[in-house]
């Protein structure tokens, strides 16, 4: 026995095709508004939204771009900014920083280590959820430290950055995590 709704959504069917082939068929297309087409009395199907990933891949490289520079600066409130109150910072060799406070105190002492003259990063990959409101950026940097020997060394490094949308539609950084390549 065939249960009602499924009936409803067979004969619905069995009449789109009918009428569709008394006329010229026209296949609809959902815009960004719209919901799947449904029998009457069926359970309305997903809504259709709207692929911003291009445009949010775009927000988020040039979200890391801005917070690069502030960490350049050693802007310590600046770059802090761009963290959400519930991110996790995830510090080589330190552990999980998970408060505003202890946020603060890994960056006071990367921003206090002797000799780095110089924080070169490089976004290599940005990806963005279906969803729109998360992005992982991947990427690499170098610093470059110039202590009592004559030459100055370079440390490379990798990280990921996981972003989320907010409700402003900016995009924030809900956790970090780096370790060097050596």
């Amino acid at each position: 026995m065939i249960d009602t709704r499924v009936g409803r959504l067979l004969l619905s069917g069995a009449m789109t095709v009918a009428i569709a082939g008394c006329g010229t068929a026209q296949t609809p297309t959902p815009s960004a508004s719209t919901s799947t087409l449904s029998a009457p009395g069926a359970t309305p199907g997903p809504t259709v939204v709207a692929d911003t990933r291009a445009k949010d891949e775009a927000d988020v490289r040039q979200a890391a771009t801005s917070w690069g520079m502030l960490v350049n600066k050693k802007d310590l409130d600046g770059m802090l900014a761009y963290y959400t109150d519930d991110a996790w910072v995830n510090p080589q060799g330190e552990p999980i920083a998970k408060t505003a406070d202890e946020r603060r105190k890994v960056w006071t002492t990367f921003f206090a280590t002797p000799g780095v003259v110089d924080t070169t990063g490089e976004t290599t990959r940005v990806e963005v959820a279906r969803s729109g409101d998360l992005a992982v950026e991947y990427g690499t940097y170098v610093e470059t430290i110039r202590g009592r020997r004559p030459q100055a060394r370079t440390i490379t490094e990798k990280y990921v950055t996981i972003w989320r949308k907010q409700a402003d539609g900016n995009w924030k950084v809900i956790a970090d995590i780096w370790n060097r390549d050596k």
